[in-house]
């Protein structure tokens, strides 16, 4: 048992260990957001290549950014529009019934 008043996170038993830890996370981070940039190109082409995103040549009606043009047209719009609208459903129902357990709970 160490007699330091600091008492660690869990993860780090020292603050040296906390600050080693920030940094290895921050590198991390820097890799993941420099190598996101390669990802979205390449899975932009997959994209339109397997015909979900309609190429630039074809006029879509949004543009989806950092895809050289290619986008959505309106079946493609109305596919994503449903399926937000969907997610967005079963996030509600689940916190409604979270909401109603936690009340259930407690009474």
């Amino acid at each position: 048992m160490s007699t330091s008043p600091y008492r660690g996170n869990g993860l780090a038993d020292t603050p040296e260990e906390e600050v080693l830890l920030i940094h290895v996370g921050l590198a991390l981070l820097g890799i993941v957001i420099a190598s996101a940039g390669a990802f979205w190109l390449k899975g932009a082409t997959w994209l339109v290549e397997h015909q979900v995103l309609v190429a630039a040549p074809a006029e879509p009606l949004v543009q989806v950014p950092g895809a050289a043009g290619a986008g959505l047209d309106v079946a493609r719009l109305a596919i994503l529009a449903a399926v937000v609208a969907a997610a967005l459903v079963v996030a509600v129902s689940s916190a409604r019934h979270a909401i109603a357990r936690r009340r259930q709970d407690q009474a």
